[in-house]
């Protein structure tokens, strides 16, 4: 299946583009935010061709697709065009656990690329400066070192700009509202106290390298921004609504929000330290390995934050330090699964995951052998948590935000040189691999049960029950009075005499065309089975009067599910005729139709 099939199934599965709220994608995953979480099934999505694991979590849809998730994203943007928020459907509602893990990940997930590519910059410069190799002095240095904490220094500026794109905000505006918290004039107030706003004292602090202000900041921006779109300026709105936006919203920041976020991400930090002060062993056997577990299930992203602010406070991070070990324990766990298997598949993908995963991006390792095979996941789990004793034992820490696995490495370097920590790093994820490597090949692999994936084109029969469609006497195409149809130019089928004003579906599949005069709606069924349903003759003329269309085009479909509603008794009083037509537009693709009094049935 290429990319452009693999797209067009995908967005069948999860209920077309008006299900679709908003899409992203990470190194690994498409991540969906839908109106209607009931409509995907997650089993025949995981079955197709080309996805390794379905997810469900922080209020996202997850397709894990592995190294073709950028091909498939455009294809699947190609096929649905501009996305436009919905405000008449209802919503999913959402825990608020939920809501914070959806909008961490929507801000922070189209800046993961660029943080981790500034991250590892940084470690390979702290390992060229202590091997004496690059001079800190040097030229070469000072500019790449300018390259890698550009993105840092400035983050308020660039969440800004990607909190902006989330709360559907001017982006400008929001990369406005992040350079004013940093602006230079500003930043020696930070310590001298003395700032005032309006007569107001502001707590200036330093917001380089901050992380929540900016986004709180943006966040209360976007909604002045609503408040102020209701405003009759639409003449003036070019100009006077961001203007209006930011006098408002850069001060508030500053006198309020800034001081009240960095205050709680200050106490958030100190209490995940204090546990790593209480004991960093103990600390290292409960985050080290079960951090696999908190991410599968999304609950990572809210230490995102948390470590960027210990970096942004103290230099360095403690708990990312006792993380080291969790990859090297995946990657030992898969390449044990790939020794012990004897299915091919499986062998090819455990080795090339293991592979990925010693380079950090272990989702295809995670989702497509260690969760589906159960035994090596606990096997990875016992393993990082040994490894994260040794990194707590010899106090590891990082110094930098960047890659994970073996180019987590250079971001474990003291700028002031190389200590225990470092090779107590090294150590943790030695025994990570090695203990769950260990485990796996001992403890064994138990194959899972194989579930032959439904092919939407497989040799099912599809039969089309005309009463279901609308409630009505049924009778031969022949007495629709137009000859496009009586004559079966259209395809093979039946008319219905319709008794009720609901249009219903037939069978499970795809709202494949809606015209816009509503009086016509295509089907087409998981089978491959295109169905027209024509309510009257020559209705077109009505432009759409008296018809209420309940689905949208490219909508995923279940049998019995309303389509169009009519007012028969006004069609018929303006003189048209509701006789029904509805005929398989593609027979000649079928093996034989088969006509029942009140009945087709296609057969494949």
């Amino acid at each position: 299946m290429n990319n452009q099939q693999l797209a067009t199934e995908v967005l069948k599965e999860i209920g077309g583009k008006a299900n679709i709220e908003s899409v992203t994608h990470c190194v690994t995953r498409l991540r969906f935010v839908l109106h209607d979480t009931g409509i995907p099934n997650k089993e025949t999505i995981a079955s197709l061709d080309g996805v390794i694991s379905v997810v469900e979590q922080g209020g996202q849809y997850q397709i894990v697709l592995g190294n073709r998730v950028n091909d498939v994203y455009e294809a699947v943007l190609q096929q649905v065009g501009e996305l436009k928020e919905d405000n008449t459907r209802e919503k999913t509602k959402k825990s608020l656990f939920d809501q914070f893990t959806t909008t961490i990940s929507g801000i922070f997930t189209p800046a993961l690329g660029a943080m981790a590519a500034s991250g590892t910059i940084k470690g390979i410069l702290t390992i060229l400066s202590v091997a004496g190799i690059l001079s800190e002095t040097s030229g070469t240095y000072i500019v790449l070192y300018a390259l890698s904490n550009a993105f840092f220094y400035f983050m308020p500026i660039l969440l800004g700009a990607s909190a902006a794109n989330y709360f559907k905000l001017n982006s400008y505006v929001g990369m406005l509202i992040g350079a004013s918290l940093i602006y230079p004039t500003l930043l020696p107030y930070a310590t001298e106290g003395s700032l005032t706003f309006l007569a107001i004292p502001v707590n200036m602090m330093d917001y380089t390298s901050s992380v929540f202000p900016a986004i709180i900041a943006v966040w209360v921006a976007s909604k002045i921004n609503g408040f102020v779109q209701n405003w009759p300026l639409k003449d003036l709105r070019f100009m006077v609504q961001p203007l209006i936006v930011l006098l408002v919203s850069v001060p508030l920041a500053l006198l309020v929000v800034g001081p009240i976020i960095s205050n709680l991400s200050s106490l958030m930090a100190a209490l995940v330290n204090n546990v790593y002060h209480f004991s960093p062993v103990l600390g290292g056997l409960v985050i080290g390995g079960p951090w696999i577990l908190m991410v599968m299930f999304g609950l990572h992203w809210a230490f995102i934050p948390i470590f960027l602010n210990n970096m942004a406070m103290q230099g360095f991070d403690p708990v990312m330090g006792l993380l080291l070990a969790n990859q090297m324990a995946m990657a030992g766990a898969v390449v044990a699964v790939g020794l012990r298997t004897k299915n091919d598949k499986t062998k090819a993908l455990a080795y090339s995951t293991g592979l990925t995963t010693l380079i950090g991006v272990s989702e295809p390792a995670l989702y497509g052998v260690l969760l589906p095979y159960k035994r090596p996941l606990i096997a990875a789990v016992i393993g990082g948590s040994l490894g994260g004793v040794i990194a707590g034992f010899t106090q590891t820490v990082q110094y930098s935000f960047g890659g994970s696995g073996l180019l987590g490495i250079p971001l474990i370097i003291n700028p002031a040189g190389i200590d225990g920590g470092f090779y107590g790093g090294i150590a943790s994820q030695a025994v990570g691999l090695v203990a769950a490597f260990l485990i796996t090949y001992l403890w064994g692999i138990v194959e899972p049960e194989k579930r032959e994936a439904v092919n939407s084109k497989e040799s099912v029969d599809t039969k089309i029950n005309f009463q279901e469609v609308v409630q009505g006497e049924v009778v031969p195409l022949t007495e629709v009075p137009d000859k496009v149809f009586s004559e079966g130019l259209m395809g093979q089928g039946k008319a219905v005499k319709p008794q009720s004003n609901t249009f219903y579906a037939p069978f499970d599949g795809m709202v494949t065309a809606l015209f816009p005069t509503k009086h016509a709606i295509g089907l087409t069924s998981d089978q491959g089975v295109e169905l027209l349903i024509h309510i009257g003759v020559d209705t077109v003329e009505l432009e759409g009067k008296h018809f209420t269309t309940l689905v949208e085009a490219n909508q995923a479909i279940k049998k019995g599910q309303p389509l169009i509603k009519a007012d028969l008794a006004a069609i018929q009083a303006e003189g048209y005729a509701t006789i029904t037509p509805v005929v398989v537009t593609n027979a000649s693709a079928f093996e034989k139709i088969m006509n029942e009094k009140e009945s087709l049935i296609v057969a494949n």
